[in-house]
């Protein structure tokens, strides 16, 4: 059974990417598989929802005494 993909590889950032990194990588793949986009497409819905859990996991508070951007 394949575990769920790497949050990392799904937003096309580099581990220990910088949050602004995340987010700015977030936001230009939102851009590109948004549901609204193209509404005949089915599948934009899931590639949009797997993007946001891939950066709600990147973006999930660190560990104490990680600092963050």
């Amino acid at each position: 059974r394949k575990g769920p993909p790497d949050p990392h590889s799904v937003l096309g950032v580099r581990p220990g990417a910088s949050p602004r990194e995340i987010r700015a990588a977030f936001l230009a793949r939102c851009k590109e598989v948004h549901p609204d986009g193209d509404p005949s497409d089915p599948s934009r819905h899931g590639r949009f929802l797997l993007l946001a859990e891939a950066y709600a996991a990147l973006n999930a508070p660190r560990a104490a005494g990680t600092p963050r951007e």
